[in-house]
């Protein structure tokens, strides 16, 4: 039987406080959670030096360091909501030697670029803490930025295939402060609704938390 998403609402000044608290302690939670996805956001993506590459939701900027490496002659710009995830972002990076990069505050719903601005965009684990209803608000904000041809690659918690991730699905239900309000999500209907052509899904389980990486093309 296929499970139902959670209720979600969404407040600005609620992300930016609820990561407020966590920007401390979130790169050790990534590492225990989230690292196989992003390794699996970077393969699926196959950047090519010399694209323009956007990520939104840089958080702490622990992916978009890894874009950095293999975009250097390249266009990269992050957006990021929470000014304390992106603070230690700017700090992480400026220590990198590439400072061919762009990092501002923003939102996912209006996206600050023109149409048909980048190659990939990349977003890693924040759909899944916005309202169903949104999904497609956002996805079309990413086919919008993207050119002709362009790639989006996303993460987000999933429901997961074995019986230990519906730990996570009871956590985010019944404690979902815990989890910033993230809870396993299915959007790939919403990304063929929008335009989008998928073209490779993988389910991950790192510590018994859930992820699917998808890998989609604009039409």
């Amino acid at each position: 039987m296929k499970e139902k998403m959670l209720n979600r609402k969404f407040s600005e000044d609620e992300v930016k406080n609820s990561y407020s608290k966590v920007a401390w302690f979130y790169d050790f939670w990534s590492w225990l959670t989230e690292s196989k996805a992003a390794e699996k956001v970077i393969e699926i993506a196959d950047i090519k030096d010399g694209e323009s590459i956007l990520e939104v939701a840089v958080g702490t900027g622990l992916v978009f360091k890894e874009i950095l490496k293999r975009n250097p002659s390249g266009m990269n710009h992050g957006t990021e909501i929470s000014p304390s995830m992106l603070s230690r972002a700017d700090i992480r990076l400026g220590e990198s030697n590439n400072s061919n990069y762009e990092l501002e505050l923003g939102n996912a719903y209006h996206l600050p670029f023109k149409d048909n601005s980048f190659d990939l965009v990349v977003n890693n684990f924040m759909i899944d803490l916005l309202p169903e209803e949104d999904f497609e608000i956002i996805l079309s904000e990413f086919f919008r930025v993207l050119k002709p041809s362009g790639r989006a690659v996303i993460s987000t918690m999933a429901f997961g295939q074995k019986w230990v991730n519906k730990f996570w699905h009871w956590i985010a239900r019944t404690f979902p402060g815990l989890l910033t309000g993230c809870r396993p999500v299915s959007i790939i209907h919403n990304l063929e609704e929008v335009g989008f052509i998928i073209e490779e899904t993988e389910q991950i389980s790192q510590n018994t938390f859930p992820a699917e990486v998808i890998g989609a093309r604009k039409q």
